[in-house]
């Protein structure tokens, strides 16, 4: 009975100190998510100031320049109006005092016996004033002149009110976030998706940039990876083992306006980028061994990659950076092993050849692709079916062809699992070519 009740005890503190260690694991991600909310919180609440702040500066000075523009109409008008009433007040002015003068000077001659005074009769007779008597300008009646008067919009500052009432949209979340990011060789496959039913979005925008950033900062610079309307996209050429944070928005069809950025995921990728095997004579390598050239015109054979690094269910992009002279059996290909070295028009292989022509376990398509000429770029992508072919896609400009591989059930066991590909579906493969004459170069990404 006691060894029963110690054993008791044994047990649940083994599950105490199990259940301690989960605990302790789920504070540091709790921890994240808190900081998340708060940082959002007072970044969000400070974008709202600034942004109606600057609103309202906005208004203030527009409704400044629209009060100075209609008290300008104002006076302009004024203005207009009165100069031909300052001129008819002018002109009046002159008429009183040249008949202010005339008055005295003919009061002048009268009490000075007139009749004796000839000369200053005929004088005045001639008086340049006694013409302007004649001349009584008109002057306008009221409603023939202006009479300013404004008319305002009675419902202005409730159209304001209303308007700035539905200015800003409060969101938990950003319409679109990243799902998953999957690693390749050299690269991340990052993935997206639409979590606001009521957003129909046109385009996306990846961005990413190295380190890890929890929060998208205005301090840290982003890089575009992409942008169009695709829900996923394979980021290259990136360090192994070095974090990188990416991020990506959205936009409605025919609308410039983009949402805002998702939370910034972090990830790496652990497995090396694409490259050649080294050593063999026929060709060379650069570029960190991710570009191969045909180096001479002696015996054909086919330089394959470093391993079998290539995981069916990705893509692998390969590049014609410079071409020689063709032969038929020239061209790129994938392949479960790299034994043979004499060509990939074989068994367990699928081949391209530089004249377009589709080569499947050795025998020929009837589906031919464009020639892979200098500056052609090959993309192959695959994908691993439940019956266990595997699914390939080989494009060339725009065209694709598109056929379903299946593997030698020939090969023994040992044999498909020394390459992965034994009882598991990441089937493993190695990429090759073979060219037979100098001067072809080709990359692999």
């Amino acid at each position: 009975m006691t060894q029963e009740l110690i054993q008791n005890l044994i047990d649940v503190m083994d599950i105490a100190h199990n259940q301690r260690a989960e605990l302790t694991e789920l504070l540091p991600p709790l921890q994240e998510a808190q900081d998340q909310i708060r940082y959002s919180k007072t970044e969000s609440c400070q974008n709202l100031t600034d942004y109606f702040d600057k609103v309202k500066e906005n208004v203030i000075e527009n409704i400044n320049k629209r009060l100075s523009h209609l008290l300008s109409k104002v006076e302009s008008i004024a203005n207009e109006a009165l100069e031909p009433l300052r001129q008819c007040e002018d002109v009046i002015n002159q008429s009183l005092a040249a008949a202010a003068r005339i008055m005295q000077d003919g009061k002048a001659l009268l009490n000075n016996n007139p009749a004796d005074n000839i000369e200053g009769l005929v004088k005045f007779k001639d008086n340049p004033d006694i013409k302007a008597l004649s001349s009584i300008p008109e002057v306008p009646s009221l409603p023939d002149v202006p009479y300013i008067t404004i008319e305002v919009s009675s419902e202005l500052d409730e159209k304001l009110a209303e308007f700035i009432s539905q200015e800003g949209r409060i969101l938990e979340r950003a319409p679109v976030q990243i799902i998953d990011i999957i690693e390749r060789p050299g690269g991340l496959t990052v993935k997206w998706s639409e979590i606001d039913e009521e957003i129909e979005p046109g385009d996306f925008c990846l961005e990413f940039t190295s380190g890890s950033i929890k929060f998208d900062s205005k301090s840290v610079t982003f890089h575009s990876s992409y942008k169009g309307p695709a829900t996923s996209h394979t980021v290259r050429h990136l360090r192994t083992n070095m974090p990188y944070s990416f991020r990506v928005r959205c936009r409605c069809e025919n609308s410039n306006k983009w949402s805002a950025w998702s939370v910034p995921r972090v990830a790496m990728t652990t497995i090396p980028h694409y490259e050649w095997s080294m050593g063999n004579l026929e060709y060379d390598t650069s570029n960190e061994n991710k570009t191969a050239t045909r180096t001479n015109e002696g015996e054909t054979k086919v330089l394959y990659s470093s391993s079998n690094s290539y995981l069916a269910g990705g893509c692998v992009t390969f590049r014609l950076l410079d071409a020689g002279e063709s032969s038929p059996l020239d061209g790129v290909g994938l392949s479960i092993d790299n034994q043979d070295t004499t060509t990939l028009q074989r068994e367990n292989a699928v081949f391209l050849t530089t004249r377009g022509c589709v080569f499947v376990n050795g025998q020929e398509m009837k589906n031919k692709l464009p020639d892979l000429t200098k500056g052609t770029k090959l993309n192959v992508e695959t994908e691993v079916l439940s019956s266990g072919k595997i699914r390939v896609s080989l494009e060339v400009q725009d065209k694709a062809v598109t056929f379903d591989w299946k593997i030698n059930e020939e090969l023994n066991i040992t044999q498909l699992a020394g390459m992965g590909m034994g009882g598991s579906s990441d089937k493993q493969l190695y990429f090759g070519i073979i060219f037979s004459h100098e001067d072809w170069k080709i990359g692999v990404e």
